[in-house]
């Protein structure tokens, strides 16, 4: 492996199904044991799983299909080796040279890439030409195809394209938030929590691409932060060895969560009349508003045009639609949208560590992983899967996604209360999905460029995490400027409020904000360069009560059931009404009918059946 470790491609292998061995590796090149023959089934035992996963369980139910999973390098368990497999199931019969070992009626077969660079989309688009051409030529010695892929992958992939939009390929972040809406921002944020997350959906091709277009939401996780997504840590791991501790700083406060639950903002939305409770509580705060500026800023606020930067600059500190009793960290601007979408991500320390320290990222697992998922040294993970016995298999899962029913299940109050989405995070994924969803698919050919684009969006969500990261700073609780009586809750910071505390609490708590934390060159830059607060805070309107309506009744059971009620008494009603139509209708249709005509009815009586009839008359009469 030393004479491939910096090339992008590392192997390419043909995995194919055997009836009596299940899947194997039938062929690999360069081998993947040192010196050994390339048509060995032997596998070093880091990946020991490689079949399982080249092809994934169900792969019979279709014709073909891709899938990506992530490996342990062999060399150095701290990086990531990333598989690009595609799948195609033929008849035998259409087979050229039908070997020996082909004994059923079709044959199930994948051409496997390992590479050092996760370049998905880039590398499926060429794998299913390759595979189609591997599957047509219809005799599977013949291996001069899998060399030459080899050499053209590692002759146009580089690590330079890790910063080009065809890192990209195939991942759509507009058509994501177009189809998951507010989900989405609840999973972005779900991410930073390090729970165990699973996601079920099939094809697997499916599955794999929502997964990594969340993956891309998050800036730089694609390009730097899958590094250890793979790595298993040794449960005999003494503390000392982890690379940040699990303590939360001193300086931090933390306050009762009766208080923080109190302010409503992160109360579970269970009806419209709890959402409307949780307005009405917030609107009492007197919070700035920032809407217009924040228009200039983004340039992208609903129904506006985006305003010049000398607009931007000559904008008055001293605007009118600032309370003059708000507090002065609520009043400053926020900073210039494009400032932010242009800065190095490293300046911030993105991408964040999420996946390192026992914190695993796959794509798509197969069920031979089952056990490998309650070792005592992992504890989180963000997985796909299609195998249903994931989600039955007790403690496997804290959040399940089920993508083709759009359907999240959060199985812990507590971070069922973390990941309800505030008012000003509701205007912020309201803005994002109405830009992408307008009719323009082509946005480049509008004055705005890139509004409501892949990388519009992409933007959008990393200038939503630099305003989370430097709010999260703040302590928790605020300065009163009277003393309290014994008992009463203290006050939540507003600016805080603004992205739930709840949220901000645990996130605190995990090993990728201390890892962040723990860098003082980008605090201190952060502090300089971004100002405290949310991105679309602001004051209430009738329009955040409708946001709320919206997102209780599609992301809460309470809103599901109540969808459901009224979609079934929608159905039932007209069934109801076709039902009364028909029996109305033949009601006047029996009045339409002629009346009855004796000699009318005679001319259709069959002849014979009248000589019948009367001989029996007359056989009854004179017996």
């Amino acid at each position: 492996m030393s004479s491939t470790e910096h090339q992008p491609v590392l192997h390419v292998l043909v995995v194919g199904f055997h009836h009596k061995k299940g899947c194997q590796v039938e062929y690999s090149y360069p081998p993947l044991m040192p010196d050994g023959d390339p048509h060995s089934n032997e596998l070093p035992s880091q990946w020991k799983h490689l079949p399982s996963l080249a092809l994934p369980d169900g792969s019979h139910n279709f014709a073909h299909d891709t899938t990506y999973f992530h490996l342990p390098a062999l060399d150095n368990p701290r990086r990531t080796i990333f598989a690009i497999s595609c799948y195609r199931q033929i008849s035998a019969d259409s087979l050229v040279n039908r070997t020996s070992d082909i004994t059923r009626g079709s044959v199930q077969k994948c051409v496997c890439v390992l590479s050092r660079l996760p370049l998905y989309g880039q590398i499926q688009v060429k794998m299913s030409l390759i595979t189609e051409a591997y599957f047509r030529e219809g005799d599977f010695t013949r291996l001069d195809l899998i060399h030459q892929t080899y050499d053209n992958l590692n002759a146009c992939l580089s690590d330079d394209m890790l910063h080009t939009q065809q890192l990209y390929v195939g991942l759509s972040a507009r058509e994501f938030v177009q189809k998951f809406r507010q989900k989405t921002l609840i999973l972005f944020k779900l991410m930073l929590l390090e729970r165990k997350v699973l996601f079920m959906q099939s094809p697997v091709n499916e599955l794999c691409t929502f997964f990594l277009t969340l993956l891309s939401l998050h800036p730089g996780m694609l390009e730097k932060g899958l590094n250890e997504a793979a790595r298993m840590v040794p449960v005999d791991t003494p503390p000392s060895m982890s690379p940040i501790q699990d303590e939360v700083p001193d300086n931090y406060d933390h306050v009762d969560d009766k208080s923080i639950h109190s302010k409503g903002s992160e109360e579970d939305v269970n009806s419209v009349a709890s959402a409307t409770s949780s307005i009405v509580e917030i609107a009492g705060e007197r919070v700035s508003s920032v809407r217009s500026r924040i228009s200039d800023a983004f340039g992208y606020m609903a129904g506006q045009k985006p305003n010049s930067t000398e607009a931007i600059a000559k904008e008055s500190p001293n605007d009118e639609s600032i309370p003059p009793t708000l507090p002065v960290e609520e009043a400053v601007n926020l900073p210039n949208f494009q400032t932010v979408a242009n800065l190095p991500m490293e300046m911030y320390g993105l991408p964040l560590n999420i996946f390192t320290g026992g914190n695993l990222c796959h794509p798509y697992l197969s069920l031979s992983y089952l056990d490998v998922l309650v070792q005592p040294s992992i504890h989180g993970y963000m997985i796909g899967a299609t195998n249903i016995l994931f989600r039955q298999k007790k403690g496997i899962a804290e959040v399940v996604i089920d993508i083709e029913k759009d359907k999240l299940d959060i199985l812990d109050p507590e971070l069922k209360r973390a990941l309800t989405l505030t008012t000003e995070d509701l205007r912020f994924i309201d803005n994002v999905v109405k830009h992408a969803s307008e009719g323009n698919k082509d946005v480049f050919l509008d004055q705005v460029g890139w509004e409501g684009g892949d990388e519009w969006v992409r933007a959008q969500f990393r200038y939503y995490m630099v305003c989370l990261l430097r709010t999260s700073l703040e302590s928790l609780t605020q300065h009163q400027s009277k003393p309290q009586a014994e008992g009463t809750p203290e006050s939540v910071r507003p600016c805080l409020n603004h992205f739930n505390p709840s949220f901000i609490q645990q996130w605190r708590k995990t090993k990728n904000y201390q890892h962040w934390l723990n860098q003082a060159e980008i605090i201190k830059a952060i502090k300089e360069d971004v100002p405290i607060g949310h991105p679309f805070a602001g004051n209430l309107s009738v329009t955040d009560m409708k946001l709320h309506f919206s997102n209780s009744i599609s992301n809460t059971e309470s809103g599901r059931r109540m969808s459901q009620a009224v979609s079934n008494t929608g159905r039932a009603m007209a069934g109801g009404i076709t039902s009364a139509k028909g029996a109305f209708s033949s009601w006047l249709d029996s009045f339409k009918q002629p009346p009855f005509d004796p000699e009318q009815a005679v001319e259709v009586i069959d002849p014979g059946a009248v000589i019948v009839a009367e001989e029996a008359v007359e056989k009854a009469t004179n017996p």
